[in-house]
């Protein structure tokens, strides 16, 4: 377990290329939802207001009923903001799985390239394109025989 990189650090595997990809998902979600909120928001105050207005709510029972009318603004606003976060937390974690591989197969590549000897090509057990490593895996053995 020495030398083992914990936290968000382990995932970044390409920081560059993950974060580029994350924030991309970012832009994405933030732009959907913030029309989704702004939408949502505006009908809700629309509402309100009407009730406001067709009741002719004042003082006291125009601040109990504006209460009632926050609740699911705020809810709406939390679910916004988890779904940005699992959508980039989805991306980073993604990403590890694919860049993580690819620079294995890469530097696999290189040392081949460069004469030295290589063993089996291994992944981690979820990582994606483990069907291509074994093919490689393959290649490589019937290529030394």
């Amino acid at each position: 377990m020495a030398g083992r990189r914990r936290g968000l650090s382990s995932y970044l595997v390409e920081p560059y290329k993950q974060i580029q990809i994350g924030l991309v998902f970012l832009l994405l979600n933030f732009t959907f939802s913030a029309l989704i909120f702004g939408i949502f928001g505006y009908y809700v105050f629309d509402m309100y207001s009407s009730v406001a207005e067709y009741f002719q709510l004042a003082g006291s029972a125009e601040s109990e009923v504006w209460a009632k009318f926050q609740t699911p603004i705020i809810v709406g606003f939390i679910l916004v903001v988890a779904f940005i976060f699992i959508t980039f937390w989805v991306s980073i974690t993604y990403t590890h799985r694919l860049y993580g591989p690819l620079v294995s197969v890469n530097r696999y590549l290189d040392d081949l390239a460069d004469g030295k000897d290589v063993g089996p090509l291994k992944l981690r057990h979820k990582d994606e394109l483990g069907g291509m490593a074994s093919r490689l895996n393959r290649v490589i053995k019937k290529l030394s025989h």
